[in-house]
């Protein structure tokens, strides 16, 4: 059953949509399988061991997770728990879902009064229809391709007409920009050479394309201008050059005052700003810079030129909606969505937004409520937008595949590639005794834990509600591993494949090592006024969390690790010192060259992994001498260094991300 109603409340099961006339919430699917089993089953009083058994088959019973679904049920329905009469709960024995009684039909006597005040109702409607924006269609039946070819194609931009869709086609520096006819699929060919192109953006009236250039030495902005019946390019224009600044946005937005809004990224301080060229005067204006650890990501310039959405990234797959005001330049915070903002675009009514968010579409009104664009995918999506009358979705569609190398500490070895799929593996972090290691896997678009050993890879957690995933780590005596979500942890037996769940009530955290003495965790997690990653100790027992601080305020940082005895190392670029309790820390190493990118403490030995500009290197310190060795480095070619085995003999490396992407419509 896939439409059921409870009162004044309709619920799709598919879409996982609880709404009524002015009011609609998105259910997590495994909250959503809970309500079908109790609606399934209404009147009757179900115990919780029954619906855990039902909604989570392989799992063990926890019946926090019942317990929280029904918290979640209640505030969804609006139902305060001490006066239920919806979802009763049954002390010691389960809850129950009683169904409201139907209405009943009025009297002979009040039906002229009825129908006179439907005349009024029905009125009302009418002119509230004709003056309320146009609706958001939220229901396609087919999946279209575009491409047609092998190369990959990126950057797809709808003309304002409707009528032409620009791209980019090939790879690194051998892209070239095409122009397609929606109507007839007729392409060809606007770039007369081959370059590294990006971020295109289309004038008001469709007779220009804006588009950006990167070389070697810098990054130019620049317009062509089309002759719409031969479809080429008649004229090219540079706008203006980026001689340290590089353009972030996938899209530029061409407003009809001659200013191509975009985000600029300066590598120097890392930060990122919305900033708009003007083309009459080729000059540059900065409008709002991202705050701390914010990091702007994607922008859209509303259909009134009024606003500009803009997204953020925030950090522990937490991401910002916000709406820029262009005639006050003031920034309103609009929601929160998780799994990126991988595109961004406006509805033609002016109202809503369309968010590209990994292997879905959001749309997400000016309330700030968050509905999603129901279709089967399993690869990333990339800057989707509506056709200009809201019909039809034009999207990219990409697939990213890194595989798992490994290396030896001889390396006469040479690279051997040990996690070989389609799909993105990553994440693999080596068991206390380095027989066998735990890895993340995203096949057919679902997160999920592999346990590779002798050769082979065997599944241990399905993740069934499909949630992003923080880290792992191996318990001491390598018989667990625990993965971290945004609001629980899992407790995977590696032998068998079950787990435990442990919900928490804090801010989402990254794992990054398990205390050898006792049951628990080392922590990072991110302030929520973004002021930075704090260390912290996570107890297993009384899921209590304590953050290492100096002087009273939470250390900042991002490398952190224990040595044999429990004692806490906290690392920042070039400082590495040991947590004293609360008497506040010891400098044990400074270092001169390089980032500090990793760390690991053994007896009095420091492992550091250090960051140069075009290369790295793994390398020993010996503390009570000083002396330092290097034992495996490596250049920049695209691989990345990830983890190494605990007697440092073995090296994981993830390969360069291999992408294919393909142009489809949404009808």
């Amino acid at each position: 059953m896939k439409h059921f109603k409870i009162g004044q409340f309709e619920v799709d099961t598919s879409r996982c949509r609880v709404s009524t006339e002015d009011y609609e919430v998105i259910l997590e699917p495994k909250v959503m399988d809970v309500l079908q089993f109790l609606y399934q089953h209404h009147g009757q009083v179900i115990s919780q061991e029954q619906m855990f058994s039902a909604v989570w088959p392989n799992a063990t019973f926890n019946p926090s997770s019942v317990q929280r679904a029904m918290a979640v049920l209640r505030k969804a329905f609006k139902e305060d728990s001490k006066n239920a009469t919806l979802f009763i709960t049954h002390p010691k024995r389960g809850y129950s879902l009683e169904l409201p009684e139907p209405v009943i039909t009025n009297t002979k006597s009040d039906q002229l009064r009825y129908f006179v005040a439907a005349i009024f109702v029905v009125g009302l409607m009418v002119i509230g229809y004709l003056s309320r924006p146009a609706a958001v269609k939220i229901e396609f039946a087919k999946l279209l391709p575009i491409t047609s070819t092998d190369d990959n194609e990126s950057y797809l931009t709808l003309s304002p007409d409707g009528k032409y869709l620009a791209f980019v086609r090939g790879d690194n520096a051998d892209k070239a920009i095409w122009l397609k006819e929606v109507s007839s699929n007729s392409e060809v060919e606007l770039t007369q050479y081959k370059s590294n192109f990006s971020s295109l953006g289309w004038r008001a009236d469709s007779s220009a394309l804006a588009y950006v250039e990167k070389t070697e030495q810098q990054t130019k902005l620049k317009y062509m201008v089309l002759d719409k019946v031969t479809m080429k390019a008649v004229r090219d224009v540079e706008v203006y050059q980026f001689s340290e600044l590089s353009i972030m946005s996938n899209k530029l937005q061409w407003a009809k005052n001659n200013a191509i809004y975009f985000i600029d990224h300066n590598p120097k301080d890392n930060s990122t700003r919305l900033s708009y060229v003007d083309i009459k005067t080729s000059s540059k204006t900065q409008l709002v810079a991202a705050e701390g650890q914010e990091w702007l990501l994607r922008l859209a310039l509303s259909p009134s030129e009024q606003s500009i959405a803009l997204g953020y990234e925030m950090g522990l797959n937490k991401y910002q909606l916000a709406i820029f005001d262009v005639a006050t330049q003031q920034v309103n915070k609009l929601a929160i969505v998780e799994d990126s903002i991988q595109g961004l675009s406006w509805h033609p009514n002016n109202q809503t937004l369309l968010v590209s968010n990994r292997s879905q579409l959001q749309l997400v009104d000016m309330k700030g409520e968050v509905s999603v664009v129901d279709f089967d995918n399993y690869q990333f999506i990339r800057d989707a937008q509506f056709s200009p009358n809201g019909s039809e979705i034009f999207m990219e569609l990409r697939n990213v595949d890194v595989d798992i190398l490994r290396k030896k500490r001889d390396p006469a070895a040479g690279t051997e590639t040990i996690i070989d799929t389609s799909s993105l593996d990553f994440f693999p972090i080596y068991s206390p005794d380095d027989s066998q290691f735990v890895f993340e896997s995203h096949r057919t678009g679902l997160k999920q834990l592999y346990l590779y050993k002798d050769g082979q890879q065997k599944m241990i957690f399905a993740n069934p509600n499909n949630e992003e995933l923080f880290g792992s780590v191996w318990k001491p005596d390598g018989r667990e591993v625990i993965a971290a979500s945004k609001n629980k942890l899992f407790r995977i037996n590696v032998a068998n494949a079950t787990y435990v769940e442990l919900p928490h009530a804090y801010q989402p955290f990254g794992l990054r090592e398990h205390f050898k003495h006792e049951d628990a965790l080392l922590v990072s997690y991110r302030a929520e006024d973004g002021s930075g990653f704090h260390p912290a100790k996570l107890d297993l027992t009384t899921m209590e969390l304590t953050t290492y601080s100096i002087s009273g305020q939470p250390r900042t940082c991002h490398v952190m690790a224990l040595d044999h005895q429990d004692n806490v190392y906290l690392a920042n670029n070039k400082q590495v010192v040991k947590v004293l309790g609360e008497s506040g820390t010891e400098n044990i190493w400074q270092q001169q060259q390089g980032d500090i990118q990793g760390l690991r403490v053994q007896d009095n030995q420091l492992s550091l992994m250090l960051q140069y500009q075009t290369k790295f290197e793994l390398t020993h310190i010996n503390l009570a001498t000083g002396s330092q060795e290097v034992i495996h480095q490596g250049v920049e070619d695209g691989t990345m260094l990830t983890n190494s085995s605990n007697d440092e003999q073995q090296f994981l490396y993830l390969s360069e991300p291999k992408r294919t992407s393909r142009l489809v419509r949404l009808q």
